[in-house]
């Protein structure tokens, strides 16, 4: 850890009265796409006051109270970029389940590996009964067991530059998920892994699960929870993880609770080639005709990974101006042809669809922020022959302003503008990948990423520095997780304790990883 940091009454990085982040590569990420080359943000609070060139800013700190000058606390940027909070709209926490589906139990040798579920247009009826494996995995996690692995997941989002978070249902507890954003500090809409139906092969009505109205109630009671929430920082909204395991009653309880709430809905759809006939197979229409059936198809719809849909599901789309939020750093290492079999995202983009980037989750740490923008910065442009059809920073806005919007939570994040919420990363770009570089965006999408992240405010608060959180025992984070994840995976996945040991106890990758005491966890 970076010292012992004043924590204020939420356990949190205290604010100073005023914070001045000074002579940096300033991206604003806001509508016109404003860039300061030496520019500064003055914080007051939790909200940027100014932003713009130095001398400019140097006036509203001179403006600033007495108290808030005596105060103030100043951070030389003059050899960082700075863009707003990485806004990451649709993720999914997986990392009680590292273990199983070859994850660490994989051999060291590639060679021999076979297509996965997602890959070749999609096994529907093993991604549908995947999904509901996960669903029953998340009851059987202990309270202890889930507050770990959240914590120890979303400090991996914040150490990549992630300050606001969409969980569009996660292998892990909803109120453990929540508990861990408020403890660490960063911005969450979290939700649940509902499903009540089952989709496998050949035709006919899905097989029922669960009751709906039960799935209903776990959602609703995070929209309670989210309510009664003082810091601002946490959200709730009802999502689907894939129409095969949504029955249409569960579709229309999603759709009242997205419309009596005024909130987003997100759902995979249209993800996969094989897809459209599963859904047609079992419920007798097409993925986006359902979801307009349901009364889910408009504009607080998030549709994810959106690329399979025929022309009048098209059209249909953009009537409706849903929000399209993709992972294209992801899809490659699935075996998924989202992004180029069809090329309908970067379509219905240039349609005027609003269009997001996210990472989407996996059992290890996958690509942060900063890989899905060069992914889609270098696959938009490869797709249309032409490098100005996506510049770098409009690939920043579509994983911050744009992002926020799909989230619902575009006035508060995701620029650098007056009066926003102060959610800041700053990297470094003093080393030889950024020599004469007039556009160091570039040169972080050509050449940097997420270990690269050296800062990160959230709210105004510090919560990262020089790429550790002050606030946090990151060792006894791990520590915890591994725990955890040990336990877990022996007492509900029955992994062998000979396969155990050989992982935990006999890898030297962690022999010098002592146990946490009590006293040092979060």
């Amino acid at each position: 850890m970076s010292g012992s940091p004043l924590l204020d009454d939420e356990g949190l990085p205290a604010r100073p009265p005023a914070l001045l982040i000074r002579g940096g590569h300033l991206y604003t990420a806001d509508a016109g796409a404003r860039v300061h080359p030496t520019g500064s943000v003055l914080v007051v609070g939790d909200r940027i006051a100014a932003v713009g060139p130095v001398e400019e800013v140097a006036q509203a700190v001179a403006a600033l109270t007495p108290e808030q000058r005596a105060g103030l606390r100043t951070l030389d940027a003059g050899s960082m970029l700075v863009m707003p909070g990485f806004v990451n709209n649709h993720w999914h926490d997986m990392f009680a389940v590292r273990l199983p589906f070859k994850g660490a139990l994989r051999t060291a040798q590639d060679r021999t590996d076979e297509p996965g579920f997602m890959a070749l247009g999609g096994d529907i009826a093993k991604v549908s009964a995947g999904f509901e494996g996960f669903r029953r995995l998340v009851d059987a996690l202990l309270p202890d067991e889930a507050q770990a692995v959240a914590r120890y997941a979303l400090w991996t989002q914040l150490r990549s530059g992630t300050t606001t978070l969409g969980d569009v249902g996660s292998v892990n507890r909803s109120d453990a998920l929540a508990d861990a954003a408020l403890a660490l500090g960063i911005r969450c809409a979290v939700s649940a892994w509902v499903a009540d139906a089952l989709c496998g092969t050949g035709s006919g009505a899905p097989e029922r699960t669960r009751d709906a109205d039960t799935e209903l109630e776990r959602i609703q009671q995070l929209l309670d929870r989210s309510a009664a929430d003082s810091t601002g920082r946490l959200r709730a909204w009802p999502t689907a993880p894939y129409l095969t395991n949504m029955s249409d009653e569960l579709g229309r309880g999603l759709a009242r609770l997205s419309a009596d709430h005024d909130v987003p809905f997100a759902t995979h759809v249209g993800a996969l080639r094989h897809e459209a006939e599963a859904v047609r197979a079992h419920f007798g229409t097409t993925p986006i005709r359902r979801l307009d059936r349901l009364g889910l198809l408009n504009d607080r719809l998030m549709a994810v990974h959106c690329a399979f849909v025929d022309a009048d599901e098209r059209q249909m789309l953009l009537d409706a101006g849903v929000h399209i939020s993709h992972s294209p750093a992801k899809y490659g290492p699935t075996g998924e042809s989202t992004l180029t079999e069809t090329g309908l995202i970067p379509e219905l983009r240039r349609r005027g669809l609003d269009v997001s980037l996210s990472t989407d989750g996996g059992v290890f740490p996958v690509m942060g922020m900063a890989e899905e923008m060069r992914a889609a910065w270098q696959m938009y442009n490869e797709l249309a022959g032409d490098h100005t059809a996506l510049p770098a920073s409009e690939a920043l806005a579509m994983s911050t302003r744009i992002a926020a919007r799909g989230l619902g939570w575009e006035d508060e994040v995701g620029s650098l503008e007056p009066g926003k919420q102060a959610d800041l990363v700053l990297v470094p770009i003093d080393d030889w990948r950024y020599l004469l570089n007039p556009r160091p965006l570039e040169g972080y999408l050509t050449l940097g990423g997420t270990a690269d992240v050296h800062t990160v405010l959230v709210a105004g608060r510090v919560l990262l520095e020089n790429g550790r959180a002050p606030h946090l025992d990151e060792a006894a984070l791990q520590d915890d997780y591994l725990r955890a994840l040990r336990s877990f995976s022996a007492r509900v996945l029955g992994v062998p304790d000979k396969e155990l040991t050989a992982l935990f106890d006999d890898n030297p990758r962690l022999r010098t990883k002592g146990t946490a005491p009590a006293a040092h966890r979060v």
